[in-house]
């Protein structure tokens, strides 16, 4: 296919040094360190993922008390997903949201919802995500929230049940 007059198969030549090409300067995991029974909001016991092959761009992204920060302004890419199970007899909804603040958590807003219906002993693993526009770092948040659960949110400090990951995409 073309786009603005160039092929795919197109080759180029560079002279000089490539600049403002940019590239992932944000990207991190943050995994649930156990499991979790009933509402929490937020949810607070994350921890980086950090088994031998883990990876991670940049150190900008921290929590304290489940209130996750950004060291730089950008689009950012969040994932949450969510590993849920009913060990009971009863059916169980689980919903996932995430919330964002931009003054420094005074309010919330809504970014996603999701949820998922279990039935007798079930597990399932669904995911919701958002982009976020992260203009100020002093004032903007971001919290995860857990409601409606009869069931249990899988965590684990060994592995990724339930986590939330963050890419930034670009320049705000």
């Amino acid at each position: 296919t073309r786009a603005r007059g160039l092929k795919l198969d197109d080759t180029f030549a560079f002279t000089g040094t490539v600049s403002g090409a940019g590239g992932m300067s944000e990207a991190v995991l943050f995994r649930m360190s156990s499991s979790l029974s009933g509402n929490a909001d937020p949810i607070t016991n994350w921890e980086v993922a950090d088994d031998a092959m883990s990876g991670r761009i940049g150190t900008g992204i921290t929590q304290s008390s489940g209130i996750f920060s950004f060291g730089s302004t950008g689009i950012y890419l969040i994932e949450f997903k969510g590993t849920a199970f009913d060990s009971g007899s009863d059916d169980v909804q689980i919903n996932l949201l995430v919330w964002a603040s931009s003054d420094s958590g005074s309010s919330y807003d809504r970014q996603a919802m999701g949820f998922t219906n279990l039935h007798h002993s079930a597990q399932h693993a669904f995911t919701i995500n958002c982009m976020v526009d992260i203009t100020n770092t002093s004032t903007n948040r971001v919290k995860f929230e857990v409601s409606g659960n009869n069931g249990e949110l899988n965590g684990s400090t060994d592995q990724n049940y339930t986590t939330v990951s963050f890419l930034r995409l670009g320049d705000t």
